[in-house]
């Protein structure tokens, strides 16, 4: 059995990683700085801005899974957001890469090319965005998600034995019942800013097991979401509304599209979104 290490394991989508690591039968071990709600792997309570406990945890290990983090802004003040989600990322990937971890998955956002958290809202360069769009954060966490992913392409060249997946996923869905979507129907302005992308928390966790497996070389950063977006009304139609100036790249697509597009982890990962609202509400 590989050894994969999750940070970040007692959060709603660490749970849900484990529980998908272990259905394909590998190793887990959980580092967390509070004790777990239920036992599903070996657990090591750690702060992941200490670095001694990382190494001693990622002894042996086959990958990483590096989801401990504040998960927004205005969790904490906005120096310790930025300062504990960088400090912690360095630590995850210094620790594996000098102890020859060959997979490291890092969940990173979409809220890292600056729109969702924007002081300043602006409006993107092209829709759906893609990976080349630029990123332009203006608050603390959507930073410390750019700053990891250059720590990730600091350490690629001196180890290129080492592969690193940094997934930006949109807001996550844990509500399976998709009942906030159906609230978040009667405000489509509220979502403009993520371009009304989404992904259910097992789709996610599905992602993550799958960036430990996928043959690749190097360290890509992919969008990782559903293909069709949270609302009913034809996203042509949302964009005239809110972004009228905003080209659209992508003619073929056609009804409910994603703001943001997953084609990348498509293709490198083999992914593809298993869960999607319209399986569980009607209109």
């Amino acid at each position: 059995m590989k050894k994969v290490v999750v940070t970040g394991g007692n959060g709603r989508l660490g749970r849900l990683v484990i529980r998908q690591l272990l259905a394909h039968e590998y190793e887990v071990l959980n580092l967390d700085r509070v004790p777990p709600a239920e036992k599903l792997c070996a657990s090591w309570m750690a702060d992941l801005r200490h670095s001694g406990a990382v190494y001693e945890a990622l002894k042996g290990a086959f990958g990483v899974i590096h989801l401990g983090a504040y998960q927004a802004p205005n969790l904490a003040p906005d120096s310790e957001t930025f300062s504990n989600n960088v400090t912690a990322t360095y630590n995850v990937l210094k620790a594996a890469a000098d102890l020859g971890v060959k997979k490291v998955v890092i969940a990173s956002s979409t809220a890292a090319f600056g729109f969702i958290y924007a002081r300043q809202p602006f409006s993107p360069d092209y829709l759906p965005v893609d990976e080349q769009h630029p990123s332009k954060p203006q608050d603390p966490y959507a930073l410390s998600k750019v700053v990891g992913e250059q720590i990730a392409d600091s350490f690629i060249t001196p180890h290129k034995e080492m592969t690193i997946s940094s997934l930006r996923f949109p807001g996550i869905i844990f509500d399976f019942s998709y009942e906030i979507v159906r609230e978040r129907w009667n405000d489509p302005k509220g979502r403009a800013s993520g371009f009304w992308a989404y992904i259910d928390a097992r789709d996610a966790a599905m992602a993550c097991r799958l960036a430990m497996e996928a043959e690749f070389t190097g360290h890509e950063m992919m969008i990782v979401a559903a293909p069709r977006s949270s609302m009913k009304e034809p996203t042509d139609e949302l964009i005239e509304k809110y972004f009228p100036a905003v080209e659209k790249t992508d003619p073929k697509l056609t009804g409910n599209w994603s703001g943001v597009s997953s084609a990348k982890a498509e293709r490198i990962l083999g992914f593809a979104a298993e869960h999607l609202w319209e399986h569980y509400l009607t209109i």
